[in-house]
């Protein structure tokens, strides 16, 4: 029996690395049975069919600490009342050596106008991707992250039932393009 290696290609967080098979170091399986990165690298697939195991190989090098006024990615694990926790993934474009960092981001550090009138949950949804920038080295389980400017907020985010890419059709608002729903979110503008 004969073990094969697909070529490698550059993923960041939420990149489907396969179609199907099991998830590596770096990846996990979403509802649909994909594998997908949950870091910043080159997709790497090991063997053939059901036993293929896809993981993602991350630059080594020195430890990558985020540090205020940073660039992060990372994909919402809880959305309270009050904050968002982000497990942050990808600091200053790399992949952290130690996994992921957990960041908050509150309630007032969310939108730049209106911040008495933000409702967390009609910003973010758990498994969407944000694009935030480190505030403050908070306390001791998590950094503070804002998204208050335009270029900041949800980079990509998943229809809960089609399982496809919302596309963003205003700066609050992203769209399913399979059933044509409209969801709330804080949608980052993407620079072309």
């Amino acid at each position: 029996m004969t073990t094969s290696t697909t070529p490698t290609r550059v993923v960041v967080v939420g990149d489907v690395i396969a179609e199907r098979g099991r998830a590596g170091a770096c990846a996990y399986e979403d509802g649909a049975g994909r594998v997908r990165a949950s870091a910043c690298g080159r997709a790497v697939t090991e063997g053939d069919g059901a036993r293929a195991v896809s993981s993602v190989r991350t630059a080594a090098g020195e430890a990558v600490v985020p540090r205020i006024g940073d660039d992060v990615y990372g994909r919402v694990t809880r959305v309270g009342e009050k904050a968002v926790s982000v497990a942050v993934s990808v600091v200053r474009g790399r992949a952290p050596a130690d996994g992921a960092f957990v960041g908050t981001i509150r309630r007032q550090d969310a939108r730049a106008r209106a911040v008495d009138s933000v409702v967390m949950d009609e910003c973010f949804r758990e498994g969407d991707v944000v694009r935030a920038e480190v505030l403050s080295l908070g306390d001791s389980r998590s950094f503070y992250l804002t998204t208050a400017k335009d270029e900041l907020g949800v980079v990509r985010a998943t229809h809960r039932e089609s399982r496809k890419t919302m596309l963003p059709i205003s700066w609050t608002e992203v769209q399913c393009p399979v059933t044509g729903e409209v969801e709330d979110r804080k949608v980052a503008r993407v620079d072309e």
